[in-house]
């Protein structure tokens, strides 16, 4: 059965191709060990249970420039199956030098690496001249300074093999002996290097450890398959989509209106979601009358489907009032009431307000010759068993010669 990488326990063996031969590599942590000393890194981390290659670190005065740094990333990244090649999670790992830490933004990116002697699980108080560079990682947890379990084989053997860590002291660097202990070693020496690399949480291995095609996640709709055509809509709406992964991973979701990202969430694999950009009234108001394009993309970090759907806004009317009438301390005689915007000349256009809001069946007075003229309102109701209260309705639709149309404001005054 396959079971995401995520749900392996740290220490489980995991089969990769090297050259086309399966080789064993383990999980020494998951996740991001510390994202203020790591940027991204946000995977499985897995080590080489041998030792591909022995080498020299070489001339290079820091990890970067050294021998085994270049050969992992030029040589050995290419070993790897093409697929997992490509799914390769690049970290930046901090590093010391000179005295100085450089972490997060400033760290090391690679996609191939070395251990640090601290994330193998030596600290500074055991070994007082060994930089700290990162954290423990979650394998190395409770390691003694010589442990049998940091063995790596090289030909069979047990074979000391290179750290990223550079002594503070002179030309040396930190290794791992062949008993599982640390000591520092000239670089001209000749020892292992064993490879970590990262790869995203979601991928799928089989109960023998071995890696699974990553499937694409699927979007799907009750308003119709991907390029649907919803019709006319003149109001906001529920534009449904369920995103699904068939490994039951987390999805990263981009809700695009025109191409323009509206919303980008997190949603659980078979959830049930909603566009929230046509739902919304104010965000429905302002789209321009005519065909418009909703588009929502899933992904689990390595592999994106995207659904889309074609609809046409068609408002022709608009009406507006108050959400709350505005109570008054005396009774309202007069007011007076401005509708700004683009009103066409055709068009129906109709205005009504009252000064007994509150009651329960308000009388409402048409304004609409008044606000047309800019001319004061004249209350003709003396009656409020509520309470003198102000409101107003606007009602607007589009004439015969068809031309669209818009309020942007409405103000005025009452006493």
């Amino acid at each position: 059965m396959a079971t995401a990488l995520s749900a392996k326990p740290v220490g489980s063996s995991i089969v990769l191709e090297l050259n086309g031969a399966p080789t064993q590599f383990f999980i020494v942590h998951q996740g991001c060990p510390d994202p203020s000393l790591y940027q991204g890194g946000a995977g499985t981390w897995l080590m080489a249970s041998g030792l591909p290659s022995t080498l020299a670190w070489g001339s290079g005065k820091t990890y970067a420039q050294c021998t085994p740094c270049q050969w992992l990333s030029q040589l050995f990244i290419p070993m790897l199956d093409e697929t997992v090649q490509q799914q390769l999670v690049a970290v930046r790992l901090p590093y010391s030098e000179g005295g100085t830490l450089h972490a997060g933004a400033e760290g090391l990116e690679a996609k191939a690496f070395l251990l640090s002697g601290t994330e193998m699980g030596w600290s500074d108080s055991t070994q007082p001249e060994m930089p700290v560079e990162g954290v423990c990682l979650d394998y190395f947890e409770g390691f003694a300074d010589q442990d049998a379990r940091r063995i790596a084989k090289a030909n069979g053997s047990p074979y000391p093999y290179w750290t990223r860590t550079r002594s503070a002291q002179g030309d040396t660097t930190w290794v791992v002996s062949a008993a599982g202990g640390t000591a520092t070693t000239s670089q001209t020496t000749q020892l292992g290097v064993r490879p970590i690399l990262i790869l995203p949480q979601g991928l799928s291995v089989d109960d023998e450890g071995n890696i699974q095609p990553n499937a694409a996640p699927t979007l799907t709709s009750p308003s119709g398959a991907s390029g649907a055509n919803i019709g006319i809509r003149s109001a906001p709406f529920l534009y449904e989509y369920t995103p699904t992964d068939p490994e039951g991973l987390s999805l990263s979701l981009t809700e695009k209106l025109d191409e323009e990202v509206t919303r980008t969430l997190t949603g659980a694999s078979g959830a049930a979601q909603s566009f929230t950009a046509v739902g919304d009234s104010l965000g429905f108001l302002k789209l321009s009358n005519g065909t418009h394009t909703l588009e929502v993309t899933a992904s689990d970090g390595m592999a994106s489907t995207s659904l889309s759907a074609v609809f046409t806004k068609s408002v022709t009317s608009a009406s507006v009032t108050l959400t709350q009438p505005i109570p008054a301390d005396a009774p309202i005689t007069t007011a007076v009431l401005s509708v700004g915007g683009s009103i066409p000349a055709d068009a129906s256009l109709t205005v009504q307000v009252t000064n007994n809001a509150l009651d329960d069946q308000p009388v409402w007075q048409d304004a609409t010759a008044a606000v047309r003229q800019g001319a004061n309102i004249l209350f003709s109701n003396k009656t409020a068993l509520n309470g003198p209260a102000f409101d107003f309705k606007v009602e607007v639709s589009r004439g015969v010669s068809g031309t669209g149309g818009y309020i942007d404001s409405i103000s005025g005054a009452f006493q």
